[in-house]
């Protein structure tokens, strides 16, 4: 880094430490993995509750590691959008104010302000309502088709 003037060199500790970061819930994925498949093997996955607590505690583990991978990526290659060619500074759209983003930012929260809990909404209710249960009479279909693509092959309930 020292062959390089002040002013082209990447900042390195915030790569450095993200890259460990990433890589680290990389290995702790992988091991959940190995343990979870033992386990299996064994025939005691279900009848492991630390072992489901923690694979519940590690859910957003995956997305740490890709935001880890992704500020490694973009802070590493500072200064430099296109290394030698760009610079990052030469790379801002001159025509872009800060308002623009504003407003951009703004608009992107206000549609996921709506989406998540209209999608939330959606899966409660679905998990409410339960499984639907199957009709007593079976009425044949001229063709021997299901009713709809889905119920083929599907297993049916009946109220018992």
């Amino acid at each position: 880094l020292k062959d390089f003037p002040a002013d082209q060199r990447p900042p390195v500790a915030i790569p450095f430490f993200a890259f460990r970061i990433m890589v680290g819930c990389g290995i702790l994925m992988l091991g959940l993995v190995l343990v979870g498949g033992w386990l299996r093997w064994r025939g005691r996955l279900d009848a492991s509750p630390a072992f489901l607590s923690i694979t519940q505690i590690a859910a957003p583990i995956g997305f740490v590691a890709v935001i880890a991978g992704w500020i490694t990526t973009e802070v590493g290659r500072q200064p430099w959008t296109v290394y030698g060619l760009l610079r990052t500074a030469d790379s801002v759209t001159p025509s872009l104010t800060g308002f623009d983003v504003m407003l951009s930012l703004i608009g992107y929260v206000a549609v996921y302000l709506i989406i998540y809990p209209v999608g939330l909404f959606l899966m409660l209710r679905i998990v409410r309502k339960g499984p639907a249960i199957a009709a007593e009479i079976d009425v044949e279909i001229e063709g021997g088709r299901p009713g709809a693509p889905v119920r083929a092959g599907a297993v049916e309930l009946r109220e018992g």
